[in-house]
């Protein structure tokens, strides 16, 4: 089964929030909540981990022990909190529409429409490794203009999340609403900056596709000094050639 960016046409047809109200969101450099520590931190935690292996063959590359569980139990208190915070986020993002879109995030079931979007590769709601790795895979995919990835690739960057993760200190601190939180920021990034890029290879727009992709490569550049570009994506994950 293939991960496919395309299909957030079909997800959000015919939904007041459709793909093409998201360019000014998805062509942004910043995410939303990229202010957030622990974002930051969780990021450059597995962008530490990916430059580390730069070069090692995946059978040379050294494999965590942790255990510790990457799951966080949800709570609606706290989905209402970041979805508001989501539409605060869009309505400064593109002013003209600023009402509308905001009302648009609130009444749409985004998380529900992340969660259709990504369960052919077996990641589900309620795990910060789940949520993070399709925030990566799709931004490399932007970022590098490839439309498919395979499940195993997915499982493959869930894995190196999920590991960097149970090694983190910072992470281990973290209570339920902190990943949930962390979570559903992920998520939202990821519809909002999918359904973007989804939408201009749609209508064929090059220079729209184009921005995206540089958008997305910026993101990675600037807040962890990673090049999307020279990144591969294997069975065995990311790997970087630098």
């Amino acid at each position: 089964m293939r991960y496919r960016l395309a299909a957030f046409v079909v997800l959000l047809a015919g939904a007041p929030v459709a793909a093409q109200d998201f360019p000014a969101i998805g062509s942004q450099y910043i995410d939303f909540g990229a202010s957030m520590a622990s974002v930051g931190q969780m990021n450059n935690v597995l962008g530490a981990t990916v430059r580390s292996r730069a070069g090692r063959p995946a059978s040379a590359q050294p494999r965590s022990n942790a255990t510790a569980s990457t799951r966080y139990r949800g709570s609606p208190v706290v989905s209402a909190r970041v979805r508001a915070q989501f539409g605060d986020f869009v309505a400064k993002a593109d002013p003209a529409n600023a009402g509308r879109l905001r009302n648009a995030v609130l009444q749409q079931d985004l998380l529900g429409a992340w969660e259709k979007h990504v369960a052919v590769d077996g990641l589900r709601r309620g795990d910060v490794a789940d949520a993070m790795a399709a925030y990566w895979v799709q931004n490399w995919q932007i970022a590098n203009k490839v439309p498919f990835a395979s499940r195993a690739q997915v499982q493959a960057v869930r894995g190196q999340v999920s590991r960097a993760l149970a090694a983190s200190p910072a992470f281990a601190k973290l209570d339920d609403a902190a990943r949930q939180e962390m979570a559903e920021t992920f998520m939202l990034n990821f519809v909002a900056q999918g359904s973007a890029f989804s939408d201009a290879t749609a209508r064929r727009d090059a220079g729209a596709a184009a921005r995206l992709s540089d958008a997305a490569a910026a993101r990675f550049r600037q807040g962890m000094n990673l090049d999307l570009r020279r990144l591969r994506l294997t069975a065995a994950g990311f790997s970087a050639d630098i």
